[in-house]
């Protein structure tokens, strides 16, 4: 188990290498494939022995090698983060077939986390594919659930889309269509992802309100909310909401 939990660490470091990339370039349309690694100031191919996930960055002093320019913070930071998240998932999940879709999970919150903080954005080349390969692979691993993991989505989906019509400026259709990806991947423990995030935002919107770095009707983008409050549903959903269906009577 703990060798697992280890390799899976290193897997994530890798992987969130990649989901820098994707964090960087979709939202300008730029390819994920082409062309590799390089210097954002001076355009310089980074060799890989530079591009080792978080060794190269302490080794370099966070800086590149040609230029020393600054290397962005956030660079390590993404993959430490996704080395953690796997390990954990590793840990909770054990290395049973349930783990793979939730690290896909993992994998595609992170971006979306990241872009829709900085850009407003949940782009659909991550939600829409990581919403089929998820219900596709919950079915498969579960295919008595497969009632409850489609309605789940196409329940939050459109509750989602009601928030929209009802207030445009507060919440955006990628709001609905990752809801809809959340459902297909948690079923009913989706309530917990989204329950949670509708009280962090609350929470952190006010906050930030009394602290004056927004206004009242200032934007705050409502997808890192929904990443958190999905990543918390992952790991404890289901225990949560058994839980509070005992506390209720059910």
């Amino acid at each position: 188990m703990i060798l697992t939990i280890i390799l899976l660490f290193i897997i994530g470091a890798i992987i969130g290498s990649f989901l820098n990339v994707c964090i960087y370039r979709l939202p300008r349309h730029e390819s994920i494939v082409s062309p590799g690694s390089h210097c954002p100031n001076c355009d310089m191919p980074v060799s890989w022995y530079d591009n080792i996930p978080l060794v190269s960055y302490l080794l370099l002093g966070g800086r590149c090698r040609r230029c020393g320019d600054p290397i962005s913070f956030w660079y390590p930071a993404v993959e430490l983060l996704t080395a953690v998240l796997f390990a954990l998932a590793g840990w909770k999940f054990g290395p049973n077939v349930e783990l793979l879709p939730a690290l896909l999970l993992i994998a595609a919150l992170i971006v979306i986390f990241f872009i829709d903080l900085e850009h407003y954005i949940i782009p659909n080349v991550v939600v829409l594919p990581v919403a089929v390969i998820g219900l596709g692979a919950m079915i498969a691993i579960s295919p008595d659930r497969w009632l409850e993991l489609l309605a789940a989505g196409l329940i939050s989906g459109v509750f989602f889309f009601a928030i929209v019509l009802i207030f445009p400026k507060g919440m955006g259709l990628g709001d609905a269509k990752m809801a809809m990806m959340l459902g297909f991947f948690l079923g009913w423990s989706v309530v917990v992802a989204l329950f949670a995030a509708f009280l962090l935002g609350a929470l952190v919107g006010v906050a930030l309100i009394v602290a004056g770095v927004k206004g009242r009707k200032s934007r705050l983008p409502f997808g890192p909310f929904l990443a958190v409050g999905a990543m918390l549903a992952l790991f404890y959903g289901p225990t949560l909401l058994d839980k509070y269906l005992r506390l209720v009577g059910f």
